[in-house]
């Protein structure tokens, strides 16, 4: 039996997102499709490093109530489908963000 590493569960979603990576000056348009606390999942076609630092712009809401929702992390590992990223921005609003996100999501 395989233990979970995690320390946040994740949950399942489709929620639009972008991807900016500071040290090769790109970013990349596309949806999250899971996230914890922790980190998420970026589904990316193509190679991105592994360590590499980048913020997560999140966008919920809609119309004039949009918000978006940036956190800085770490990519720390790529398969076929996309790159997991670890939240390395751990500040109090960041996580309250993360937890209204969340919980909206999972009442849906």
């Amino acid at each position: 039996m395989t233990r979970e590493k995690r320390a946040y569960t994740r949950i399942t979603l489709d929620i639009p997102a972008s991807l900016c990576l500071y040290h090769m000056e790109t970013s990349h348009l596309g949806a999250i499709t899971n996230i914890s606390l922790g980190g998420c999942f970026f589904p990316f076609d193509g190679e991105l490093p592994v360590g590499e630092k980048c913020d997560v712009t999140i966008t919920v809401g809609e119309g004039l109530h949009t918000e978006k929702v940036a956190v800085g992390g770490t990519i720390v590992r790529q398969d076929a489908q996309g790159v997991g990223i670890s939240f390395t921005n751990t500040t109090p609003a960041c996580r309250l963000q993360l937890e209204k996100i969340i919980s909206r999501e999972t009442a849906l």
